[in-house]
Parts: C-alpha cells; structure tokens; sequence
C-alpha cells in the first residue's frame, strides 16, 4: 500500500520594523573679529645722547655754509663740513639704539632728509641748507630762547646689532629701510646714527649759541 506524503512548508515571515525619526538640526552663530595693524611697535632702548659738542658760532649769510658732524651708528664721529663755522664734537655720542619685534620683512622708517645735499656742506653754500630747519630735528636749547639758534639733526642712519640686517635706502637719506629678519628671529635691534648740523643763515636769531643743554625729538616707525 502506496502511502501519500505530504509535506507541509511552513513559511516563516519574518517581518523587520524599520523605525524612521527625523534629525533636528539646530544652528548656532559665531562672532569672528580681528584687529588689522600695518604699523609695528618701535621700543626705544637707548636714547641718542650727542655727548657735548663745541659751537663757535652761526653763520649770517649762505655762503657762510654750516657746521657739520656727522655721527655713526657705532658712535665715531667726522667732520664732513669744511664750513668757516666750527661744530666740534669734545665727547664720543652715544647713539640711540631700538627694537622692533617682528619674523617678517618690514620697512624702518626714519625722517627724510633727502632735500639736504650732503655735498653743500663741503662747499659752504648751496640753496638746499635751508632746508635743514624744515626736514632737520631741532634740538632747541634749554632757555627755549627763539633768538638763540637750533641745533639740527639730518641724514639719519641705521645699523644692524642683532636679529636682522637692513638694507640700503632706495634714495641717499629718503629713510626708509627695509628689514629681513634672520631665520628664527623674532626680534630686530638696531642703532642710529646722524649729521648734526649747526642753523643754516635763515634761521639765525640775534643770539648766538649758547652753553646749556640742546635737546629734541625725532619719530621713528616701522610697517610692514
């Protein structure tokens, strides 16, 4: 006897539950600011002191030229004027010394005193001598006496001491250097150095110079 066999399939449905829920999404606002500086901080670390000089007088006309001293950044001085006016330096000048904190190139910048042609002082006249009390820093003495003359400072000069090295003006005594810190330098310290002039004829009052202390400012800045 033939028996039938039926064999059942069960189907098992398993049935998966997807659950989906929405993502809430939230902003949120931030402040951004920043402080935009083309100019640098220039620290004076040692002030310009010109020791004491002698001065036998000023001149009263332009052919009577100036007296003039010019001072280096290491201190040594010379007489680059071959003036009848006498402007002695009795003392070694002590010159002004800076620094500036930057990594990166940037321009020294000191007055220009371009209009003043270095080459009237060995010829003891020239028109561009009166220029001196226009670009010059007068150093005014201290009765501040206007019929007493000025003393002046011109033809700034720069010389590197650490941190850096500075390259020559574009234009002889325009002021403006341009500095490359050394790799890994952080900060650059430099001297200065000037000409110290006596007053030119147009600004001679009735006095002539006087014993005393002469003294006055003069702007350096640095930008990149």
């Amino acid at each position: 006897m033939k028996m039938n066999t039926r064999k059942t399939r069960l189907a098992v449905a398993v049935a998966g539950v997807v659950g989906l829920s929405s993502i809430a999404a939230q902003a949120a606002d931030f402040n951004a600011s920043t402080t935009l500086q083309n100019t640098l901080t220039v620290v004076s670390l040692q002030d310009f002191d010109l020791g004491t000089v002698f001065a036998s007088s000023a001149g009263t006309a332009l052919t009577d030229g100036v007296g003039a001293i010019q001072i280096e950044p290491d201190g040594t001085t010379t007489d680059v004027s071959a003036s009848a006016i006498s402007l002695i330096s009795l003392g070694t000048p002590v010159p002004a010394q800076g620094s500036v904190d930057m990594a990166a190139p940037f321009t020294l910048t000191l007055p220009a005193t371009n209009t003043v042609a270095a080459a009237d002082f060995a010829a003891d006249a020239g028109a561009s001598l009166t220029n001196i009390t226009t670009v010059g820093a007068a150093l005014e003495h201290e009765s501040a006496n206007p019929d007493v003359p000025d003393l002046y400072l011109i033809h700034f000069t720069v010389a590197d001491v650490s941190g850096g090295t500075r390259a020559d003006e574009t234009a002889a005594f325009d002021g403006d250097f341009v500095v490359t810190p050394e790799f890994g330098e952080t900060t650059y310290v430099f001297n200065i150095g000037a000409t110290l002039t006596t007053a030119p004829a147009a600004a001679v009052g009735s006095e002539t110079y006087q014993e005393g202390i002469y003294a006055g400012t003069f702007e350096v800045t640095a930008s990149y």
